[in-house]
């Protein structure tokens, strides 16, 4: 008789380190599945699409505003018919070989981001020591949305 209370013992252990194991698992598995955890604060949204537009397809008055101000650091926007062009540039470099990347527009909120970086010259790329002012130009779809500019 003893032995069967030892088992009825056991066996209620077995279940309670079951039933703890299950409610473990499916509160993770409900944390993991809910967004429960380390995101930043308002999340990238909608990405959106755009071309690089190479500098001869430029609007004339948006690339005469780019010339003007491209020895500084430079954000601007450019609006034409049914497209807005975005442009951002990084001023003057003490040598060529320097780009301008894209990584990321997409919208975020009640705006649109256009998050770019300055790439400098690859190792083993020839430079020159002749000065130059990368900057970058996309178009887009207009939005009646405000621009921010993330470098």
């Amino acid at each position: 008789m003893l032995r069967n209370g030892v088992c009825a013992v056991r066996n209620k252990r077995c279940r309670v380190r079951r039933l703890l194991t299950m409610v473990v698992l499916f509160s993770f598995g409900m944390c993991l599945f809910s967004g429960c955890g380390t995101e930043k604060e308002g999340k990238r949204g909608k990405d959106l699409d755009y071309t690089v537009v190479p500098t001869e397809e430029c609007p004339a008055d948006f690339l005469a505003e780019i010339n003007k101000k491209k020895i500084n650091p430079f954000q601007m926007t450019y609006e034409d018919g049914e497209y807005c062009y975005l442009a951002v540039g990084y001023g003057e470099q003490e040598t060529n070989g320097f780009s301008v990347r894209v990584l990321g527009l997409y919208e975020k909120g009640d705006g649109v981001v256009f998050e770019t970086n300055l790439l400098g010259p690859e190792k083993g790329q020839e430079v020159s020591q002749k000065k130059s002012m990368p900057y970058l130009v996309v178009k887009m779809k207009k939005l009646e949305k405000e621009i921010e500019f993330w470098s």
